[in-house]
């Protein structure tokens, strides 16, 4: 597939990358996603003279992330691809900072990502959750590579252990969600990625 159209979006973030003919045109905004977001696509689409016609695909971020975020990424992509009769997929954080950081050359490696009630999601493995920073870092083995935007937060809880961090700020734009193109088949399905709080 050629010409992509990625969404990721937060409750104050919205970003959305088009790859439209070999060239990329993306915008990333701190701003309220369920009041702006079609705002933003359609002014990108406009401001490019991107064709609607020509799109292949659509791809969205799943989260973890905010119940809200998710659902307005979610509901916005899949409304676009049932108006243009177009494939989508999506894809979640954890397979993102992955991609990004290259985990096959860290066995060791932790996934974790901040989390608004301040908890961290994580995937350690293939155990997946989310946990109080305090009580994730015993979960910690010596030699682990936290990866995350809450790497330098559960660090710090970390005691007595050699541990590696690689903070990973940037993951939720929508840009890194077109090296996942070829998820996208006429099967594939948008779903979001929810993890419950710990009671």
């Amino acid at each position: 597939m050629k010409n992509i159209i990625a969404v990721s979006a937060q409750l104050k973030h919205c970003s959305i990358a088009i790859s439209y003919e070999d060239r990329l045109y993306e915008t990333n905004e701190d701003i309220d996603a369920a009041s702006n977001l079609v705002w933003l696509f359609d002014n990108l689409v406009k401001c490019n003279s991107i064709d609607l016609q020509k799109i292949d695909g659509i791809i969205a971020a799943a989260g973890p992330c905010s119940f809200t975020g998710t659902r307005v990424s979610q509901s916005f992509a899949k409304g676009l691809a049932l108006a243009l009769k177009l494939p989508a997929a999506n894809v979640n954080y954890f397979d993102i900072i992955e991609n990004i950081c290259a985990i096959r050359n860290f066995p060791n490696a932790i996934i974790v990502i901040r989390s608004e009630k301040k908890q961290a999601y994580y995937r350690i493995g293939e155990e997946i959750g989310i946990s109080p920073p305090e009580l994730l870092a015993t979960k910690i083995d010596d030699g682990a590579v936290l990866m995350g935007d809450a790497a330098d937060e559960i660090a710090s809880y970390v005691k007595n252990k050699n541990i590696t961090m690689i903070p990973v700020a940037d993951f939720r734009k929508a840009k890194y969600l077109l090296e996942f193109a070829h998820l996208i088949t006429s099967e594939s399905l948008i779903q979001p990625f929810y993890i419950s709080h710990s009671k």
